[in-house]
C-alpha cells in the first residue's frame, strides 16, 4: 500500500457532500502533502480547520475526519474518528478576515487508540505487497447563524500534521455553490441553535 495521500483534497463542509476535485488545491500544498506518512505519522499531532464566512458556524460534537483506504482491488475502508474543536491556532489568525472565521480541530483522546488500530490493520494488509491508495477529510457539519448571501459563500480549509509543521491550505475560498450546484442543498443548512 503506498501510505502516501493520492487525494487528500478537501475538508468537506456538509455531509451531504460527496466530493470535490484538487482542483481548489494550491500546487504548493500539494508538494508539502506528499510528506505525509499515513504508517508513521502521528496522530496526536493533526490538526484540521476550516475558515467559514460568519453566516455559518461548525456544529458542537458534529466533525469527524475520514481515513479511506483501498489496497489492491479490494473495496474501500473508511472509517470516522470524531475531532474536538480546539482555540483557533495564532497562525491563522491572519486568515480570517473581518467577514470570517476559524474553527480548529485535533482528534479526539478516545478515537486515538481506535485510529492507531484502524492504521495496524492496513499495515498488516500492506505486507501482502499489494499497492493502494488513501484520502483523508474533515467532515464538519454546519448551521448558518443568519441568512445567507445570494452570492459566492466561500470557505478555506487547512491540515497539519507532523510532517508538514505549519497548516497547509487544502481549499483556498471556495464557493459552496460552486462544488454543490444543487441550491436546495444550500438552503437545508440548519439554523443554529441557542
Amino acid at each position: 500500500m503506498n501510505s502516501r495521500p493520492s487525494l487528500p483534497c478537501l475538508l468537506l463542509l456538509l455531509p451531504v457532500m460527496a466530493l470535490a476535485g484538487c482542483s481548489h488545491m494550491p500546487v504548493t500544498s500539494m508538494v508539502k502533502l506528499a510528506r505525509l506518512d499515513f504508517e508513521t505519522s502521528d496522530p496526536a499531532q493533526l490538526r484540521a480547520a476550516i475558515k467559514l464566512p460568519r453566516t455559518l458556524r461548525a456544529r458542537p460534537n458534529g466533525v469527524a475526519l475520514r481515513i479511506a483506504v483501498q489496497v489492491g482491488r479490494g473495496p474501500e475502508e473508511a472509517r470516522d474518528f470524531m475531532l474536538r474543536e480546539i482555540p483557533e491556532p495564532a497562525e491563522l489568525t491572519r486568515e480570517a478576515g473581518a467577514g470570517s472565521h476559524i474553527f480548529a480541530y485535533r482528534i479526539d483522546d478516545a478515537d486515538l487508540a481506535r485510529l492507531a488500530a484502524f492504521r495496524a490493520d492496513l499495515i498488516a494488509k500492506k505486507s501482502s505487497g499489494q499497492k493502494g491508495s488513501i484520502s483523508i477529510s474533515v467532515r464538519p457539519q454546519a448551521c448558518k447563524v443568519g441568512e445567507l448571501p445570494d452570492g459566492p459563500i466561500t470557505f478555506s480549509t487547512y491540515l497539519r500534521t507532523a510532517e508538514t509543521k505549519d497548516y497547509v491550505t487544502l481549499a483556498r475560498d471556495v464557493d459552496l455553490r460552486s462544488i454543490v450546484p444543487n441550491a436546495a442543498v444550500v438552503a437545508e443548512i440548519p439554523r443554529c441553535g441557542p
